[in-house]
């Protein structure tokens, strides 16, 4: 399926930047409308701010320095896709990953922010991303929060296993995949259907026009899947996102998908 609407979330983190380069840079080079969505949670009082006077005082500085951070951060989203064809500007207020999935369900790829890995407690707590990923029925492209810019798709791993969501993930990339210089596969062993592990996916992407060969297979997961792209020099990986839902409808990454979603320094394509 070609992409032709492309959702990219925005907020006043201090690496929104090359995140919206890149979603602006995907939508000229698929000529795709752009949504440029800036959601952050609503303003909450904290703890401490007593009184009515008080509260209200703290509300009102916190929203106009709100709207003082969305007018600046419009003003670079104008300035970054002047030259596309089709772009719009939306605002809103509230649980993030749910405002974005709202335009994320009709799009074909939806660009998120990895979340800083800053505390140990980063590493196993829910974040926006992980929700999203589940929530937006599109594609996922994870900009990681460390990631400065560059090239995107020129040499693509897939790191592969026979599922519904791997499988998924590499339709969903095949625009990224028929432009690549190179694309490799890492797949998941032991494989029952596939001798050796990958052919079968290779043998699909060649009936899409797609030259891509086996560098590996591995099941040790995550790691190993980072470790390869980085010897590789890849600068997108493309793979299926698995997800355990948690009280009150949460959803966490575990597993492979969760090591890759929180340590990754190259753009990753997933769906679930």
């Amino acid at each position: 399926m070609p992409i032709k609407s492309i959702v990219v979330h925005l907020a006043d983190d201090p690496r929104h930047l090359p995140r919206l380069r890149l979603a602006a840079d995907l939508a000229n080079r698929f000529d795709a409308h752009l949504n440029v969505v800036y959601a952050k949670e609503r303003v909450d009082m904290p703890a401490g701010i007593v009184g009515r006077g008080a509260s209200m005082a703290f509300i009102e500085v916190a929203e106009e320095t709100e709207r003082e951070h969305a007018a600046a951060t419009r003003k670079e989203v104008e300035e970054v896709c002047a030259g596309l064809r089709s772009w719009e500007w939306h605002e809103a207020q509230g649980e993030v990953d749910k405002v974005v999935a709202r335009w994320a369900h009709l799009s074909d790829l939806v660009i998120a922010e990895q979340s800083p890995q800053v505390h140990l407690e980063d590493k196993i707590i829910p974040h926006m991303a992980d929700h999203l990923v589940m929530l937006a029925g599109a594609p996922m492209l994870l900009v990681p929060d460390n990631w400065a810019g560059g090239s995107v798709g020129k040499q693509i791993l897939v790191a592969w296993k026979n599922s519904r969501e791997a499988n998924g993930a590499v339709r969903s990339a095949l625009p990224f995949l028929k432009q690549a210089d190179k694309v490799e596969v890492l797949a998941h062993s032991p494989d029952p259907i596939a001798d050796p592990p990958g052919s079968d996916v290779v043998r699909y992407l060649g009936y899409h026009g797609i030259d891509a060969e086996i560098v590996g297979a591995s099941a040790d997961g995550g790691n190993h899947i980072l470790e390869t792209a980085a010897a590789q020099g890849s600068d997108l990986i493309v793979m299926g996102a698995y997800a355990k839902t948690m009280r009150l409808g949460e959803f966490i990454a575990f597993g492979t998908t969760g090591v890759v979603m929180r340590n990754a320094t190259i753009p990753v394509l997933m769906r679930h």
